[in-house]
């Protein structure tokens, strides 16, 4: 669970505490960062204000985090001394807060295997590459664009086409010019006109890098 104000810490814990579930709380995103690096878990609880008011940086890893694990985010409302789901959530649910939390935990959290978030230091880096969703095939629409910022294991790449989570896409950057492209998969997106952030797409590059290839990432995205 990620909250930082105190208040709505003691709430969310009284109603965790009353479900009888076991859970670790952050009070921001670098802190969730180190405990899923570290430690396995099931799924995630996200306070609304703490992810509204979090760093450009602490974004980035609440993006990676919120689309690996189940999530459910949430908000106290001090006036009310209430509870709410988020509207991302099912409203239909929204009247019962622990009868929601229970299904979370029951239904998503429950059939999801605990893991680890493998995570690699981000750098901003504006790097020019060409994006593919069919790399090769005849009629293979390639987009030339750049990363946002970089990792050894993925980017953020600028796009406005509406790319899906897990869909295939592939990366040729001129830099590794001779190099076949690297192919990764679309872990969270960014649509255009979704929120005031730059459009694009979140992909996480799979393990079959060329030497030349994995020396390039270093190079770029020292850890």
């Amino acid at each position: 669970m990620v909250v930082r104000e105190p208040e709505a810490r003691s709430a969310y814990e009284r109603i965790l505490d009353r479900i009888g579930v076991s859970y670790h709380t952050a009070g921001d995103f670098n802190e969730v960062l180190r405990m899923t690096v570290a430690s396995a878990y099931n799924g995630l609880l996200v306070d609304i204000l703490t992810l509204v008011r979090c760093s450009k940086e602490e974004k980035n890893i609440a993006y990676d985090c919120i689309n690996f694990y189940p999530t459910l985010r949430i908000k106290w409302d001090s006036r009310q001394q209430s509870i709410t789901l988020g509207p991302q959530e099912d409203s239909s649910a929204a009247a019962d807060t622990d009868a929601a939390l229970t299904r979370f935990i029951q239904d998503r959290c429950g059939t999801f295997s605990a893991r680890c978030l493998r995570r690699f230091a981000r750098k901003d880096s504006y790097l020019s590459l060409l994006l593919s969703a069919r790399d090769g095939l005849p009629g293979a629409v390639v987009v030339k664009t750049f990363t946002v910022n970089i990792s050894q294991g993925g980017a953020f790449v600028h796009t406005t086409h509406p790319f899906a989570r897990a869909e295939r896409v592939w990366l040729s950057f001129p830099e590794l010019a001779g190099e076949a492209s690297i192919e990764a998969g679309v872990c969270w997106n960014i649509p255009w006109g979704g929120c005031r952030s730059i459009p694009g797409v979140g992909v996480m590059f799979d393990q079959g890098l060329s030497p030349r290839q994995v020396e390039w990432l270093k190079q770029v995205a020292p850890s």
